[in-house]
């Protein structure tokens, strides 16, 4: 009897293994970044945020989603257009976990890794500098390597800012650029950031299926000049038109 109870007992425990080996762990897979993401949003669909562990795990899983399919989509040069919505689908999370003081090192990470690929949207970019700013602050005993990323951030901030005043008053002759390569200061503009996700959607579209090798880039930037000037009376020059003596591929 007792040789049977044991028996049963380790059937049980061999079964159990066995399906939490074959439970894949999320975001281990790039190709299915996206499908993680959209499971952790299931999970948190009508969560209350409160400060129990689990919750916490939740939320922070769709905050880790949402820089690996924004990163992955600049890798793959495809759906850029959504990049902005997941910042701030993150920007809202974070705002929430970062009541917790334990959470700070990983959320001040996945802040940081939004910044550095969040683009066409110099107002979106300057809010998540700012919260990054404030995560940095909130770490106690900062390293030194901590006290330099503070006054590197504090100086996108002012650039930022100063940039922005300028583009909002039409003083797009003085805004100024970080790069040898220039951009068309309209970017700068809230007119351009408020259209260019749709902009992009419908480039994006039209490009379905186009190889992403070399001279797409061309290609894209003719496709996003017209959009732009057609559907919205956005007149934008491309890297290419702003840089005519530098090489493209």
């Amino acid at each position: 009897m007792r040789i049977h109870i044991i028996i049963s007992l380790f059937c049980i425990c061999f079964l159990s293994l066995k399906v939490v080996a074959q439970e894949r762990l999320p975001y281990t897979n790039p190709n299915l970044y996206r499908e993680d993401l959209d499971n952790a949003r299931k999970v948190v669909e009508g969560l209350e945020r409160d400060g129990n562990t689990t919750t916490l795990n939740a939320y922070w899983n769709v905050c880790y989603g949402d820089v690996l399919v924004v990163e992955q989509n600049l890798k793959n040069q495809d759906r850029e257009w959504e990049n902005a919505s997941l910042a701030k689908e993150l920007l809202d999370i974070v705002k929430y976990l970062e009541e917790y003081d334990y959470m700070l090192d990983s959320l001040s990470t996945v802040v940081s890794r939004m910044v550095d690929v969040i683009f066409d949207h110099p107002r979106l970019k300057l809010k998540m500098l700012e919260f990054e700013l404030l995560l940095l602050h909130r770490i106690d005993s900062p390293s030194d390597d901590d006290l330099n990323i503070i006054e590197d951030v504090k100086d996108e901030i002012l650039y930022y800012r100063c940039n922005i005043d300028r583009a909002n008053q039409g003083d797009f002759d003085k805004i100024e650029g970080k790069s040898f390569l220039k951009q068309d200061p309209v970017e700068w503009s809230i007119d351009y950031e408020n259209i260019i996700d749709e902009a992009n959607k419908k480039v994006y579209s039209l490009l379905e299926g186009h190889p992403r090798g070399m001279g797409f880039c061309f290609i894209y930037w003719r496709t996003k000049s017209r959009i732009l000037l057609e559907d919205y009376g956005i007149k934008w020059e491309s890297p290419a038109e702003m840089n005519p003596h530098v090489m493209f591929d």
